[in-house]
C-alpha cells in the first residue's frame, strides 16, 4: 500500500471541483468554459486557525483558514470553486488557493465563500 493510499484512509469527506474546463470549438480550436473538473473525490478538510468574529446586524463574516487534503493527482488550480460534502451531509463552498503538491497528498488552502 502506498503512502497516498494510507493517508486516504483518513479522508471521510467528498469534494466537487468546478473551474475552467477545455473544449473543442467547431473550428477545431481549444477554448475553455466553466464546468466540473472533478466530483465525488475523497478528501479531508482541516481548520487551521480561528480568527476573530466580524459580526454585523445582518451577517457574520466567516474568518478562518481551512486546508483541503486529497490525492496528489486531483485536478485543482487556484481560483477553482470547491464544494465539500462532509461525512455528516453538511455542504460548504470555498475558493481554492494555490495547491501544494507532495508525493503522498495534495494540500490546498481554502477560502470560505459564504456568510453565516
Amino acid at each position: 500500500m502506498s503512502e497516498a493510499e494510507i493517508l486516504s484512509l483518513t479522508y471521510f469527506d467528498k469534494v466537487t471541483i468546478s473551474g475552467q474546463v477545455p473544449y473543442t470549438k467547431p473550428n477545431g480550436a481549444t477554448a475553455f468554459k466553466p464546468g466540473i473538473r472533478a466530483e465525488d473525490i475523497s478528501c479531508a478538510v482541516s481548520k487551521k486557525d480561528v480568527a476573530s468574529v466580524n459580526q454585523t446586524d445582518t451577517t457574520n463574516n466567516i474568518l478562518y483558514d481551512s486546508i483541503l487534503f486529497c490525492f496528489p493527482d486531483v485536478p485543482i488550480v487556484s481560483g477553482d470553486d470547491v464544494e465539500v460534502t462532509f461525512q455528516n451531509g453538511m455542504k460548504r463552498k470555498y475558493e481554492a488557493g494555490e495547491p501544494f503538491y507532495y508525493a503522498s497528498h495534495l494540500e490546498v488552502p481554502l477560502l470560505r465563500k459564504e456568510k453565516s
